[in-house]
């Protein structure tokens, strides 16, 4: 079981590597806001708790690992090994007052593996898209009576992505702490392609910006018992503040040859400080109500771009989860007791002000997993259903209606046991 589990993990990375590498040889379809700052920033839950969107912080399991605080490594069933692999895909609307614009997605974009060593640490590792960029604007200006003309074509594509070691100790019966280091690393490509259409370009200048450091991250969960029914936790992290190293590449192509090539200093970015906290009250073991928030102070970093700004942002959340309790769920044959449903909304101010008008994100998210009889294998889907943009119906900016769809697998598996033959 122990092999098969391996070659598992294997395979599943090397695809995700594979998704990773061929994101960044083409140009992801339009989404406007992804052009500002570092991208589009993923605070999706995910795996297990991607139906819960922001309120995961205080969740704590001893069938999956919680990634959103590694405190609730230390939490998992002992001698525990889970490999997760996710995707996702997305669909969304842009309106403005003039025109209206359709673009979607699909990519296989996480992989996790987690252990519970003994009774009292549990560890992890994964990879992850921390922000993406996908965006794509077209010019097209006129000349000699009209007769002509000139197409420009302004597009942007990659981002950031996150290499993740994660840390949970229970120490004591009700306490556990979680340390994560980070490497955190990617490219974002901006280019300007001119030519009498887009097939034909003539000159195309582009701007290859390289970010990486390491980064650290805390943790911290509490968790007991109030009266005979009803358990509680109350979850916390705590993220400093880093600077990420850049490099930027510019190059300037006509036809085939290269007419520049070099490189230029640029700022480093601001990862700003982060703070987050949760509370989690779980009826007989099964019926959970979550609330989370969390504030970044990205007041502090700077962007290129005159009419915006970098704001501090806020994220509220507040989910319902029920998971039937391990001792009625492991091996039964009934699929009501092998499923987790949950459903939360939430509420996100961006760390985007453009025109001073701060970017807002509401959605309604909704999951559901199902184990198999033995609980070796969960599948997992998580719907988000959301618009982002300006404040109120006077908002002048474009509005993002989007309907966003994670799906995952879990494979579970128990390692280190000595088998006993009779």
């Amino acid at each position: 079981m122990m092999i098969r589990s391996i070659l598992a993990v294997i395979c599943i990375a090397s695809i995700c590597c594979m998704q990773l590498s061929a994101s960044y040889a083409q140009v992801r379809p339009n989404f406007p806001y992804s052009s500002l700052g570092i991208g589009e920033i993923n605070y999706n839950a995910e795996g297990m708790l991607s139906g819960l969107g922001n309120a995961t912080s205080a969740v704590r399991s001893d069938q999956y690992p919680n990634n959103a605080n590694v405190a609730s490594f230390s939490g998992m069933q002992r001698q525990l090994a889970v490999l997760e692999a996710g995707a996702t895909g997305i669909s969304a609307t842009f309106k403005d007052n003039n025109t209206a614009a359709n673009a979607s997605y699909f990519s296989v974009d996480r992989f996790d593996m987690a252990f519970k060593f003994n009774n009292w640490w549990g560890s992890g590792f994964g990879l992850r898209p921390l922000s993406t960029v996908r965006y794509q604007i077209l010019q097209t200006q006129t000349y000699n009576g009209g007769t002509q003309s000139i197409s420009t074509t302004i597009q942007g594509t990659g981002g950031l992505n996150e290499v993740y070691w994660g840390n949970g100790i229970k120490i004591g019966n009700h306490f556990s702490a979680g340390v994560k280091l980070s490497y955190i690393f990617g490219n974002i490509t901006r280019s300007e392609i001119a030519g009498y259409d887009v097939n034909t370009p003539l000159l195309t200048s582009s701007e290859q910006d390289y970010y990486q450091n390491f980064h650290v991250s805390y943790a911290a969960q509490l968790s007991g018992k109030l009266g005979s029914d009803w358990d509680y936790v109350v979850a916390g992290t705590y993220a400093p503040h880093q600077y990420l190293h850049a490099q930027s590449q510019i190059t300037v192509i006509s036809g085939i040859d290269t007419l520049s090539f070099s490189n230029a200093p640029i700022s480093d970015f601001r990862l700003p400080d982060q703070y987050r906290g949760g509370l989690a009250f779980t009826y007989q073991h099964s019926l959970s109500f979550i609330l989370d928030y969390a504030y970044e102070k990205w007041g502090d970093a700077s962007t290129n771009v005159n009419a915006v700004q970098t704001v501090n942002s806020s994220r509220y959340g507040a989910g319902i989860k029920y998971e039937p309790e391990q001792n009625y769920s492991v091996y039964s044959r009934d699929w009501l007791h092998r499923i987790v449903a949950m459903g939360a909304f939430n509420y996100t101010k961006s760390y985007l002000q453009i025109n001073n008008q701060q970017l807002r994100d509401i959605n309604v998210s909704l999951g559901l997993g199902i184990y198999n009889a033995p609980h070796t294998l969960n599948l997992n889907m998580g719907l988000e259903i959301g618009q982002q943009g300006g404040p109120g119906t006077s908002s002048t900016l474009i509005t993002e209606n989007y309907v966003r769809l994670h799906m995952g697998i879990i494979l579970r598996d128990i390692w280190f046991v000595k088998r006993k033959f009779y």
